[in-house]
């Protein structure tokens, strides 16, 4: 269900779905939003004032094309994530949403950002929130000031931890790692790399 609200307070948007108790909701901040669950509430934007494109030839186009496309997830108030894409095609039968020229905003619970992704595209499954990420996948921790280089990136939403089947490069201060695969938090703490590991010092 889609809804203009533009000039939403945040009691008129708690009016709109009084029903959400779980606390885990994606706020609405902008100008569309989108139900994933009862619990669960997706917004995404096209802020540059244009209007939003739609297409009715077939299943073949997208419902909806959002320029300047930005998703928050939050709960209990709480940021956890940003997302942004230069451009976002909305399938609502799919339940996806396949963007382009991605990033993505990881926050700590303080609000801080803890890690950013950037890729080529990405896809979006709205009924979970998870999100795979393809073509020249960077991913920078904050916290712990290193940098994951891989070709595809999965996030599972109900974990909150990223993880790849592709080769990886990972930088640290000290050191270059390589390897098939890795698992991890969002800010890639507590990583592992999977397979044919190795290490150089800097």
């Amino acid at each position: 269900m889609y809804k203009n609200l533009n000039n939403a307070t945040e009691s008129h948007r708690k009016s709109i779905h009084p029903d959400v108790t779980s606390g885990q909701v994606i706020s609405v901040k902008f100008c569309v939003y989108l139900w994933l669950s009862v619990a669960s509430v997706v917004y995404f934007t096209s802020c540059n004032g244009k209007k939003v494109e739609k297409f009715f030839a077939g299943e073949s186009f997208p419902d909806q094309i959002v320029k300047n496309f930005t998703m928050d997830k939050y709960e209990f108030e709480t940021r956890k994530w940003n997302f942004f894409a230069v451009r976002g095609d909305v399938h609502e039968k799919k339940k996806i949403i396949n963007a382009k020229n991605i990033k993505i905003k990881f926050f700590e619970n303080n609000g801080k950002p803890a890690s950013i992704v950037s890729a080529d595209k990405a896809i979006i499954e709205t009924d979970t929130g998870d999100m795979k990420a393809e073509g020249n996948v960077v991913i920078f921790s904050l916290l712990k000031n290193t940098t994951i280089f891989t070709e595809a990136l999965n996030y599972n939403e109900k974990s909150g931890r990223v993880s790849s089947d592709s080769f990886i490069r990972q930088e640290k201060p000290d050191a270059t790692m390589t390897g098939v695969g890795f698992d991890a938090d969002s800010d890639l703490s507590n990583i592992t790399i999977l397979s044919n590991v190795k290490v150089v010092k800097k």
